[in-house]
């Protein structure tokens, strides 16, 4: 089946509960993108990076919002998956500081975020590979 959202622009269906699942991921996408922007500083150049990473997870919400398929999923995933790798490293205490300061609360929120979208593409992997 076969949906005409506009006009000579076809989008694949989609089962129910995948569908759910992007739209739900999606949400997950759009919040991290906001809690990068709330690490923008001003004063700082490093922000730029923050900047670029809020506007790096818009792509995958919209898609994951629009036409969750495979496809989408796996690029989610790997985005993800990358994404945690980098901000693990964060978590490590910066070496011969005994006294350092723990992660910041936005950061173990990212990561929640993070991980929920993988979750999130883990089960509806299961459910398209049942299809």
């Amino acid at each position: 089946m076969t949906t005409f959202p506009r006009e000579g622009t076809a989008v694949l269906a989609v089962p129910a509960g995948v569908r759910a699942l992007g739209r739900a991921a999606a949400l997950l996408a759009f919040g991290s993108a906001v809690v990068h922007l709330l690490l923008v500083d001003a004063s700082s150049l490093g922000s730029l990076a923050m900047l670029g990473m809020a506007l790096a997870c818009l792509p995958c919400g919209w898609h994951l919002w629009r036409n969750p398929s495979g496809r989408v999923w796996a690029m989610t995933a790997a985005v993800d998956a990358a994404m945690l790798a980098i901000h693990l490293q964060m978590l490590a205490p910066p070496s011969g500081h005994v006294h350092a300061a723990g992660p910041a609360p936005l950061m173990w929120l990212g990561l929640g975020l993070v991980g929920a979208q993988l979750v999130a593409a883990t089960l509806a992997a299961g459910a398209t590979a049942r299809r």
